[in-house]
């Protein structure tokens, strides 16, 4: 997915148990594209549409690159350092994302994920 990746986190994917993906992370590590929310937001007052990429697919615990697909990093989606993304699928969540940097264009330095 072409543009910009200003967030460098980790993403944590939920068991089925827990209510996540019943089969675990998906495959595709390059290109996730769902809605997520910030907290104290919910579904209904600040979902958008979110992208991850640079995950590993076969952990339920790793690096990721994120960003906000449509909208800014402002207002009810506003992600600052420490920050945790809330992913869904539909109105589940099936992930959380814990920010750890938030880099502008001019000072993203190249991909350290993966």
């Amino acid at each position: 997915m072409p543009g910009p990746f200003p967030f460098l986190g980790e993403v944590i994917w939920l068991t089925a148990e827990q209510g996540g993906r019943r089969n675990g992370p998906p495959p595709d590590p390059d290109n996730y594209a769902v809605t997520a929310f910030v907290p104290p937001h919910t579904v209904e007052t600040g979902l958008a549409s979110f992208v991850l990429r640079r995950f590993d697919p076969a952990s339920y615990r790793s690096t990721a690159e994120g960003r906000w697909l449509l909208v800014e990093n402002a207002g009810p989606q506003r992600v600052t350092p420490g920050c945790v993304v809330a992913v869904t699928e539909g109105a589940r969540v099936v992930a959380y994302y814990v920010v750890a940097e938030v880099f502008h264009e001019q000072t993203r330095p190249p991909s350290r994920v993966r």
